[in-house]
């Protein structure tokens, strides 16, 4: 995660979704939590031009940017996830794919 506070992050809920270049991706459904430190992870957001695809977009190193919801990926990249289903957790391989395709590392699971 990103330097924002995680109360922060979950009042975005029905906000925009921006891209590294400021253009919106699509409307924040959801925020996710990490089930091992109960941190923002996961935003869903629904996109299309009647809001019915729905993506999961990582929230590690987002910002806040005139008062929206950053994330360092493009739009395009965004677009061509990996479409999971957006019911309860996502599992530890879903997680796997979509961190695979945004080309970040999978968080190692706290100590302990």
């Amino acid at each position: 995660m990103g330097t924002i506070a995680k109360e922060r992050i979950l009042e975005f809920r029905g906000d925009d979704l921006v891209d590294r270049e400021g253009a919106k991706i699509g409307t924040i459904d959801e925020i996710y939590l990490d089930a091992d430190t109960g941190e923002p992870e996961w935003a869903l957001i629904t996109t299309g031009l009647f809001g019915t695809k729905r993506t999961f977009v990582p929230l590690a190193e987002v910002t806040e940017e005139d008062g929206s919801l950053c994330v360092p990926h493009t739009k395009d990249t965004v677009k061509e996830a990996p479409q999971m289903e957006a019911a309860g957790q996502l599992t530890k391989d879903q997680e796997a794919a979509l961190y695979a395709h945004y080309g970040i590392q999978m968080p190692s699971p706290p100590e302990g």
